[in-house]
């Protein structure tokens, strides 16, 4: 009986032998047909945001557009520049991407109207230019895409004045008939011009008092209406780019006399509040801010300084300044005027002025934003964009 058991018992290790090695085979099966799914979705890298990148020569009375993507040098958007009037120190765009936003100061006064088609293209806007009764300084658009603000000067009292439009469906702003005094111009500064925000409710307009080293709110009402000015609060010296944080708790305005930057907080009524700490010290003469899609880095271009300067946003909005900064600038005579961030936070872009009067000339320059919000200059030499002194510049998430 023993004899019989190790006989019957003999063959089942082969037995298990045979069974594992057809499990084998199968699983190594199963992986030959999965490898090259899985090698190539480890393998594959996000695609590269595509963005359109706009600028508005003051001097060259030009818009001129650019596709911009990480890792490749700028590409020029077919049909552009495009003339727009000659003056315009700000160009903005619909929330929605779908519509672009300049002035012309000269020889007419008007708001300058595009819609941005396929792979960037403009086209002006039936109906456009809209006439403005004074000569259009500052713009900006409400995020509900309802109302666009209009800063306008001099009136016949020698000051600025805040006019809302509606904004139509198709892109036109009709003017409401609402203006409100914003200050004489001495106060608000005719160059730079002053510059306004909406707040993320779209219930507040906040407005850079250059001069006045100030920024006054007024209260923007659902039918368009604006209240006479509810509250003027100290900033640094010189303060322009007032912006808004992503998620509407924070505002931020670069201060060109002081050098630095201030910090508010918006309270739930509108009201600002200083933040613990502001204003932050930066380069000389910073401007053009920008923060990041996602709220956490804060960058200011220093024109005089040649450079850029980064911060850490916290939770109370207060700004650390990032290890590294300030970042290097362009070449030799660059004067940094406003930095953009790609709308996927890997790409900052600089609009530089280069060279001197008569003929400074307006270039393109870009970093690589590292996960820790540092700065590394892109290779490439700066991209002559053809604008002549001044830009204002806007940029618009690729659809």
């Amino acid at each position: 009986m023993r004899t019989v058991r190790k006989n019957m018992a003999a063959p089942r290790p082969q037995v298990r032998r045979r069974r594992r090695g057809a499990g084998v085979g199968a699983v190594a099966a199963v992986a030959a047909l999965l490898a090259p799914l899985l090698v190539g979705s480890a393998a594959a890298a996000p695609a590269a945001v595509v963005d359109h990148l706009y600028l508005s020569g003051a001097a060259t009375g030009n818009v001129i557009g650019y596709e911009v993507t990480a890792g490749a040098a700028p590409r020029q958007i077919a049909g552009t520049p495009i003339h727009t009037g000659f003056g315009a120190l700000t160009i903005k765009a619909s929330p929605d991407g779908r519509f672009l936003y300049t002035v012309s100061p000269g020889p007419s006064a008007e708001i300058v109207v595009f819609s941005i088609g396929p792979g960037g293209s403009l086209t002006p806007v039936p109906g456009t230019p809209v006439a403005v009764p004074e000569a259009p300084l500052g713009m900006n658009l409400s995020p509900d895409g309802r109302h666009l603000v209009l800063t306008t000067g001099p009136s016949l009292s020698g000051g600025a004045n805040l006019r809302s439009y509606a904004v139509r469906p198709d892109g036109v702003p009709v003017e409401l008939g609402h203006s409100v005094p914003a200050g004489p111009l001495g106060d608000l500064g005719g160059a730079p011009v002053p510059m306004p925000v909406v707040s993320a409710d779209s219930r507040n307009v906040y407005l850079a008092n250059y001069f006045g080293g100030t920024v006054t709110r007024f209260e923007l009402h659902a039918d368009g209406s604006l209240s006479e000015a509810r509250e003027k609060i100290r900033s640094g010296g010189g303060p322009v780019s007032p912006t808004i944080s992503p998620d509407g708790n924070f505002l931020y305005t670069s201060n060109e006399f002081t050098a630095n930057i201030s910090a508010f907080r918006i309270e739930a009524n509108g009201g600002l509040r200083e933040v613990a700490g502001s204003p932050f010290a930066a380069g000389t003469t910073p401007h053009g801010l920008t923060i990041s899609p996602d709220g956490r880095f804060l960058y200011t271009p220093n024109a005089l300084s040649n450079n850029v300067t980064g911060y850490a946003v916290r939770a109370d909005g207060s700004l650390g300044e990032l290890p590294g900064s300030p970042f290097p600038g362009g070449p030799p005579a660059t004067v940094p005027g406003q930095v953009l961030i790609s709308s996927d936070g890997r790409q900052l872009h600089a609009v530089d002025i280069i060279g001197s009067s008569p003929t400074p000339f307006v270039a393109l320059r870009s970093y690589s934003v590292g996960d820790d919000g540092s700065l590394q200059v892109d290779p490439g030499a700066p991209v002559n964009t053809g604008l002549l002194f001044s830009a204002a510049s806007v940029l618009v998430p690729g659809r």
